[in-house]
């Protein structure tokens, strides 16, 4: 129970919401034999919207031996036509070597060197040559083969069968993708098709009301008279043709998973707060049994990030009183996102969850008098430094797992902020992170660098702060808040964040690494330090002095 306890401690859990941002939404229909949209009368013109997400789902086709996905290993989804085009180019190579091998023994000294300098360009040449193979019948298969493809499993299904089935890893697999999309699912004369389109969805409503699927396009004009623009997210444009012939076009973009219309806003310059939250436990019930349950039910940790942008804090992570509205009366952002920066504890320093549960067992708790913290006995009564037992060690490959991710959420961010014809260039963005955050928000910022002008960022006791050098020229101020592991303000080993280690940003100015006050001795501790309910001291601090959080 001691166990549970120390691992599932900082804020607390809500179910996700429906993000009205992400790569690719997921949409479904069905059709009358003349191929128009059945009850398109109704709501939403009969559209389900199922999802949106990041990824497009590739049926496996398991009844199907050819396509059917075996298993996957580096980055290619394997089936037997990968295996029978191996098998046939390895096949011509073999005979190949063996017809040079046989004239090679047939030939004199100088000639046998030619035909082993040709037998090693060729080598190459296999190599790339598999490689090739490889590539093209994935290209086939993701490209062409599943782009648009029946679902035999799913004959006569309903819609919400099918809705039920898409989660189900026996039928689909998830493909990352970074460009707009869309992904249809289409029931015609009783069977499921699949397709991969444009963001751009037309259809045309006749003078009887009858509504068809015209076409996909990456490209729309906000007017009639204006010229084609790139779409900013994903849209959805109905062609209602008048007697005479005229064509006047409606278009909608998703909001909660309804068609909202689309309109071209005046542009103008405006402020946006962003907060990216870190780790999101569990459980944080003090009451073991309580903690159990929660971990019986959902599992030791949460799955990683999603990378979709949110309007409101869905996870109840950040204080709202204490911290939020403070940030928006000071910042006065006309909207305010939420990005979630969480990934398993594999990626953070400590590099599993074991690990770090084991160091939180041995660490001290903070000292109520003078400081005995320097060594702590740990198992078989041996003493040892305790700032050793700290995870100071940069995990690279868990940072830059986070960093890529958020490379993603900055996409989404972008599809938000450009909506209804926004210009992100005049906008200006304030960030604050947590913990796991700001490596997830460093990689947001390289794809948000040069869309949108960078006002301030304040990252709080961000964890791996060594993963990445932070270009801090980018902003006109950057402040890290957290407790100091080094130099002769640092705080006591009992005293410091052990879930995140603060070492200065790489790349931050040491002026620019604020102190957690030590005077505040009861919010100071292994857990105490990192958790972000205990930062409202930095809302304190005065305006001209270092770690003022305001407008630059």
């Amino acid at each position: 129970m001691r166990v549970i306890l120390l691992v599932l401690l900082l804020i607390y859990f809500s179910p996700v919401l429906f993000a009205d941002n992400g790569r690719v939404v997921h949409v479904a229909w069905v059709e009358n034999k003349d191929g128009s949209i059945s009850n398109a009368s109704s709501a939403e013109h009969s559209l389900l919207f199922f999802e949106q997400r990041n990824q497009f789902l590739q049926y496996k086709d398991p009844n199907n031996p050819f396509f059917k996905i075996r298993y996957s290993k580096l980055g290619v989804d394997w089936t037997v036509v990968h295996v029978l085009a191996l098998l046939f180019t390895i096949t011509l190579q073999i005979l190949t070597f063996r017809r040079i091998n046989r004239r090679m023994r047939e030939s004199r000294f100088f000639k046998r060197w030619s035909y082993r300098f040709l037998k090693l360009v060729l080598w190459f040449a296999v190599v790339l040559g598999n490689i090739g193979t490889i590539w093209a019948i994935d290209y086939y298969n993701n490209q062409i083969h599943f782009r648009y493809h029946k679902l035999n499993d799913f004959n006569g299904a309903s819609i919400s069968e099918l809705q039920s089935g898409l989660h189900n890893r026996t039928y689909f697999k998830s493909k990352e993708s970074t460009i707009l999309g869309n992904q249809l699912f289409i029931k015609s004369e009783n069977q499921w098709h699949t397709q991969r389109v444009n963001p751009v969805l037309h259809f045309e409503v006749n003078k009887d009301g009858a509504v068809f699927f015209k076409s996909d396009r990456r490209y729309f004009k906000p007017h009639p008279d204006s010229t084609n623009r790139l779409a900013p997210t994903q849209l959805f444009i109905f062609h209602h043709l008048a007697s005479n012939g005229q064509d006047s076009a409606v278009i909608y973009q998703l909001d909660q998973k309804q068609l909202m219309p689309y309109h071209q806003e005046v542009d103008h310059a405006q402020r946006i707060l962003l907060l990216v939250n870190g780790y999101r436990p569990i459980s944080t019930s003090h009451n073991p049994e309580k903690a159990l349950q929660d971990i019986n039910n959902k599992g030791l940790e949460h799955p990683n990030s999603a990378n979709l942008i949110y309007r409101n804090d869905f996870y109840r992570y950040w204080p709202h009183l204490e911290m939020v509205e403070p940030l928006e009366s000071r910042l006065m952002p006309e909207k305010i996102f939420y990005a979630d920066g969480h990934h398993s504890v594999s990626s953070s320093n400590h590099n599993s969850l074991i690990q770090f549960v084991s160091s939180a067992s041995f660490y001290p708790k903070p000292c109520k008098g003078p400081h005995t913290c320097s060594t702590t006995k740990i198992a078989n009564q041996q003493k040892i430094r305790t700032y050793n037992l700290l995870a100071t060690r940069s995990n690279k490959k868990g940072f830059m797992k986070r960093f890529y991710a958020g490379k993603q959420a900055g996409r989404n961010l972008l599809q938000e902020l450009r909506k209804n014809g926004n210009n992100t260039q005049n906008d200006t963005l304030y960030v604050v992170s947590h913990s796991m955050g700001h490596a997830y928000f460093l990689g947001m910022s390289t794809v948000l660098r040069g869309k949108v002008k960078f006002g301030g960022y304040f990252a709080f006791a961000p964890e791996n702060p060594k993963g990445k050098k932070i270009q801090y020229v980018d902003w006109p101020i950057v402040y890290q808040y957290g407790t100091l592991l080094y130099g002769p303000q640092r705080h006591a080993p009992c005293q410091q964040d052990g879930v995140a280690p603060q070492w200065r940003m790489s790349g931050l100015p040491a002026s620019q690494q604020i102190g957690f006050p030590k005077e505040l001795r009861s919010h100071l501790g292994y857990f105490n330090s990192h958790y972000i309910g205990y930062y409202t001291w930095a809302l304190e601090i005065p305006q001209g002095q270092p770690g003022y959080i305001g407008c630059y």
